[in-house]
């Protein structure tokens, strides 16, 4: 059995924009520590499986419509202010995880975009730390191309890629204002360093 590395964090949260490592970077922290290991991805999906778009809108801004579709037939101001109401909609779930964990369930590392730094800065509980990726704009969009699967079948294949790596590249430079300003450790993804030393950075900055 793996011996544990020593951590006063209970909580770890992992934020950062869509491709920039986070669910590596979790699971191999998790691995290292002898976590748990969870998405906000998954706690949205969960909500959106028991709510319906009449009862919780925000919850739901495809409203059923194909992803690639949505990208590209959204304007980037409508996106970034339904990502930001979405992740408003699901954070009184995220924050009860994290309580939960933090208090009496097993630690647990979360990563996941609907992490955002001002929400995290005002939980009151010594046992959480955040971790947040910041990625080179060139370094988020070579991955977001290279995902093939992500943009296949979209009626034009382009012009949803320019869609969502724009809406990506906005998200990223408010993640990164907003760290800056609340002091939060930060790691950037440069495309040259390994999932494995960004691991080990995060649990360095986590000492």
């Amino acid at each position: 059995m793996k011996e544990e590395r020593s951590t006063a964090a209970k909580v770890i949260l992992i934020g950062g924009a869509p491709f920039s490592g986070k669910s590596t970077v979790a699971r191999l922290i998790a691995c290292e520590l002898g976590y748990g290991c969870s998405s906000a991805d998954a706690i949205g999906q969960a909500l959106r499986a028991t709510t319906t778009p009449e009862s919780h809108p925000e919850l739901h801004p495809m409203r059923g419509e194909d992803h690639r579709e949505y990208c590209d037939n959204r304007p980037l101001d409508a996106m970034m202010m339904d990502a930001h109401r979405s992740h408003e909609a699901m954070w009184p779930a995220i924050e009860a995880i994290i309580g939960a964990h933090a208090t009496w369930s097993h630690p647990i590392v979360i990563e996941g975009w609907a992490l955002w730094p001002d929400r995290v800065a005002a939980i009151e509980l010594p046992v959480v730390a955040s971790l947040w990726l910041i990625g080179d704009d060139q370094v988020l969009e070579a991955r977001i191309r290279a995902n093939t699967d992500h943009h296949a079948g979209a009626s034009d294949e382009e012009a949803m890629m320019r869609a969502y790596v724009s809406r990506n590249a906005a998200y990223n430079a408010r993640l990164a204002e907003a760290v800056a300003r609340l002091g939060l450790p930060a790691i950037r993804v440069d495309g040259e360093t390994s999932p494995q030393d960004l691991s080990d950075l995060c649990l360095s900055a986590n000492r």
